[in-house]
């Protein structure tokens, strides 16, 4: 609690001499996410954040996970040090019910849980992220349960541009990118290329082996502006990454374990306008490939798992004024999608599984959204979305959303329902996962029914004092129902597989944010979320809490710049309340539930201009050296420090 009344202090310190904030600009920010076409933060109805390059250079991470600690609602689980499975929580849901687009195209990992493992995505040619909060299955289909992750990388410009950074520091960590784009007679580019590596950590409490990783990622982007009112994109993304891990007998414990992966997406768009921009047609078709390669010869595991996503779509969206009354503007959108998946699974047959296997399914979508501005203060957005499915039963989803914004005060007040589906993945249905004799092997049940979620929220935001703060606040309360169990215990063949969950799980919560512009150098942010997450315990048949949800979170961080804007000086922190987590220990492999300790993490992050072409680059993280734990047994980074240069060409 003293860290939250610190940094409320911290925010309270308003300079009656601070130059304004524009509010305005901020809540009139474009997003792409919230809706079937470009809307603005102020009308989207659902809690919407962006994270700008401005906020990426700021801070200066390896990877684009350390930023998102910073957003409300948010919880991050990480599998003790840099490389390991990162998992992302949004407002109490489940890592895989967040759907994560890479420049439009959606990233998850259909060969695993389904869900997107943020531990390989570098910070370096992200352009921006934007978030929506809340079930938005009604524009996004299946795995949209609690959320949209998009993250939109770096394209030319009409001034061609040019840099390369090398960064080094503590337990053997190296990285560089390099990137070069531009613009020219309606064509721009843009190619940037990064490589991390790092001796890492002994993600087991015993032993002395420390977990490497290594990650290389290529994304390169190609527009042409054809006519004036057609343009056609090119988008293509390749990580390849090798992580060391340790995990034997269901507890961390020193392996020699490891893991290769692939991940490989492309898309194509071409978007045309009509009647000067009122009608807009546009059909993209993309392709994502996932690899994994998993080898331990310790605990008996030797197998790859490859998944196929294609993916077709067209979009017509029509839009219109009437002054009937009141002044009004009308935009209707419908949109057809075809997804084939494609799932591969290889390894040597052992103990009579025989783990070889090739599963298909497809899935016809169809989307409709409506939106409704009213003398540019009043929004109202219905969605809605059939999924005609090949494999499940069909699946209907649904959202609305109201804004209304108070002109005397420049108060926003904001409300949204929707529901959302997530589908079985192909490892939940018919995965297999091999074991040491005598422990239990994981075995798919192609029984599984959709999770489904009905959520509503309500939010206010206010600036204050001559738009010098920013505060906001939001209610959200969600439910889930048939949610899968993906560690049920069958005694009678020793094995685990996965379930749908009677009953329910309950998710309400506050998330409260703050922003001041103390002087035109000095700023200072907080992001508080209270969360309580409750599950029905299959046992005992009683509610209990959800584990890796902490019911309080807090991120508060304030950054100087020089009068010269030559130097930068960012301090942040993140506290993670008491949460919980589940451990499966032997003989009986029944879930045990242990206590995480509350915990601190302080960072500084660094930057000076030492000429107009080159910058240097220092951060340290974990400064207090903070001994913690996000993954029950998993342990992680003490404080560790890194330097570097940026040299940028001029433009």
């Amino acid at each position: 609690m003293r860290y939250l009344a610190f940094s409320c202090a911290l925010l309270g310190a308003s300079n009656a001499y601070a130059a304004p904030v524009d509010a305005a600009a901020s809540l009139g920010q474009i997003v792409v996410t919230a809706a079937r076409t470009p809307i603005t933060l102020d009308t989207a109805g659902s809690g919407t954040s962006v994270i700008t390059r401005e906020d990426i250079e700021r801070r200066n991470p390896a990877f684009i996970s350390e930023l998102l600690r910073d957003e409300p609602g948010f919880s991050l689980n990480r599998s003790g040090g840099t490389g390991q499975q990162t998992q992302l929580r949004i407002r109490g849901g489940e890592a895989d019910h967040v759907l994560v687009l890479i420049d439009g195209v959606e990233a998850n990992d259909l060969t695993r849980g389904g869900g997107f493992d943020f531990a390989h995505l570098p910070a370096s040619d992200v352009e921006r992220v934007e978030i929506v909060r809340g079930p938005q299955s009604a524009l996004w289909g299946s795995d949209a349960i609690s959320g949209v992750i998009n993250i939109i990388t770096r394209q030319g410009d009409a001034k061609p541009a040019a840099s390369v950074a090398v960064e080094g520091g503590a337990l053997g960590t190296f990285r560089t990118n390099a990137a070069v784009s531009g613009a020219r007679a309606g064509l721009d580019g843009a190619l940037a290329i990064s490589h991390f590596e790092s001796e890492g950590i002994n993600l087991s409490p015993t032993g002395r082996e420390d977990d490497g990783y290594r990650n290389t990622t290529l994304n390169a982007k190609a527009g042409w502006d054809a006519r004036p009112d057609l343009r056609l994109e090119l988008t293509g993304r390749v990580t390849g990454a090798r992580v060391n891990n340790d995990y034997a007998n269901g507890i961390p414990a020193d392996t020699t374990g490891k893991t290769t992966l692939l991940q490989a997406y492309t898309q194509f768009r071409m978007r045309h306008d009509s009647f000067d921009g009122a009608w807009r047609n546009e059909l993209s078709g993309n392709w994502s490939r996932m690899h994994n390669d998993d080898l331990d010869g310790e605990s008996f595991v030797d197998a790859e798992v490859t998944g196929d996503k294609y993916k077709a779509q067209y979009q017509s969206s029509l839009r219109a004024n009437s002054v009937w009354l009141l002044p009004a503007s009308h935009v209707l959108s419908v949109a057809f999608d075809y997804e084939q998946q494609r799932f591969s699974q290889r390894g040597p047959v052992m103990f009579g599984y025989d783990p070889r296997q090739d599963r298909d399914y497809q899935v016809l979508g169809y989307i409709g959204e409506y939106r409704l501005t009213l003398a540019e203060h009043t929004s109202l957005t219905a969605s809605g979305r059939f999924d005609d499915s090949d494999t499940f039963a069909d699946v209907g989803t649904w959202r609305v959303a109201l804004t209304q914004l108070m002109a005397s005060t420049d108060t926003l007040v904001s409300w949204s329902y929707a529901t959302g589906q997530k589908a079985p993945t192909f490892f939940d249905r018919y995965g297999y996962s091999a074991a040491p004799p005598g422990d239990p092997v994981f075995l798919g049940n192609n029984a599984l029914r959709p999770e489904q979620s009905r959520g509503w929220e309500i939010g206010l935001q206010q600036p204050l004092l001559a738009q010098r703060v920013q505060l906001g606040v939001t209610y959200f309360n969600e439910t889930l129902t048939d949610e899968i169990d993906g560690f049920v215990y069958r005694a009678s063949t020793n094995s685990f597989s996965a379930e749908n969950r009677p009953g329910s799980s309950h998710r309400q919560g506050v998330e409260f944010t703050g922003r001041l512009q103390l002087t035109p150098q000095w700023d200072a942010r907080l992001a508080y979320t209270w969360l309580d997450a409750t599950e029905i315990d299959g046992a005992s048949g009683k509610r209990q809490a959800e584990i890796r949800r902490a019911p309080h979170a807090l991120a508060a961080s304030t950054a100087y710049r020089s009068a010269d804007r030559r130097g930068l000086i960012d301090l942040h922190l993140n506290h993670s309340g008491a949460q919980q987590d589940d451990s499966f220990l032997p003989p009986f492999y029944t879930p045990q539930r242990q206590d995480l300790a509350p915990y601190t993490l302080i960072g500084i992050a660094g930057r000076y201009q030492l000429t107009p072409t080159l910058a240097l680059n220092a951060r340290v993280e974990n400064a207090l050296d903070e001994r913690y734990q996000e993954i029950f047994g998993y342990q992680t980074e003490g404080i560790t420090g890194y330097v570097g240069f940026t040299l940028q060409l001029p433009r």
